[in-house]
Order: structure tokens, then sequence, then C-alpha cells
């Protein structure tokens, strides 16, 4: 039998989760409608998005990485016959400079009806990616290896 630790990691559906938004333009010919996904990664959170910066032309898709360590919060705001929001913080808010309405690095993401189950996982899932990150930082510091 393998030990623990050398054992291949399996992993399940709640590893990896996708959340698709769309962000209607906020001024009056338009432009600056977003649409896009959050992509919870095994390793990090991707934010994939196109910006609409013309009536009938679309940007290209622009990808932010954040490690889990990096994401402040994560917060689905759920108001009744409101439209679903995701609120996400980072802590390199520099990263989020080319997304549209994002104030100093939180965004706020209103997510499509289809990607409501996975948006409300997504905050339990960033949360233990999260004390995971946080743990392997701590026991680095202190000197432990935990690859062996």
């Amino acid at each position: 039998m393998l030990p623990l630790e050398s054992a291949p990691r399996i992993l399940t559906p709640f590893d990896e989760l996708s959340v698709s938004f769309e962000n209607p333009a906020t001024d009056a010919m338009g432009y600056n409608a977003v649409q896009g996904k959050l992509y919870c990664g095994v390793d990090q959170v991707q934010i994939q998005f196109k910006q609409k910066d013309r009536a009938f032309r679309k940007g290209e898709t622009t990808t932010v990485d954040f490690d889990y360590g990096e994401v402040e919060t994560t917060e689905l705001i759920s108001r009744w016959l409101r439209p679903k929001i995701l609120v996400f913080a980072t802590r390199s808010p520099e990263k989020l400079d080319e997304f549209p309405g994002a104030k100093v690095g939180r965004v706020e993401l209103r997510i499509l009806p289809e990607s409501i189950a996975n948006a409300k996982k997504v905050e339990g899932l960033i949360d233990f990616k999260q004390s995971e990150a946080f743990l392997t930082e701590t026991e680095s510091r202190i000197g432990r290896d935990t690859s062996t």
C-alpha cells in the first residue's frame, strides 16, 4: 500500500468550478460591457473576460491569474428579484486594472442564471484552497518540508 504522501492526487468535481458572468455597460454608449468566466482551478483562480468596446465588436479575451493566497474574499450577494452578484476581492489590485468597473482590487460579477449553482460553491471552495495555501506557506516559513 502506498503512503498517503506519495499517492496520486485524485481530482473531484469540487476541485474545479467555473462561473459565467455578464456585466452590463457602464456608460450611455454601451461601451465597457464585460462578459466572461471566473475559473477556480486546482492551483489558481482565473478571471477570463472580453470587453465590448464598439457596437458590433468585442475585444480580445483577457486572462488574469490569481494564486489562492492572493484572493482576499469572495461573497455571493443574492437579493430577491435582483441579479445574483459575486463579489471578488484580491490583495493584488493592480491585476484588475484592465477590468471595467474594478474598484481597488474588487469586482462585482453579475452571474448568469445557468451558473448560479456553481457560484454558491465558489465561496467555500476558495476558502478551502486559501487555507491550504496559508498552511503550506506557514509550514515553509517554519522550516517544515511538506513535499516529502
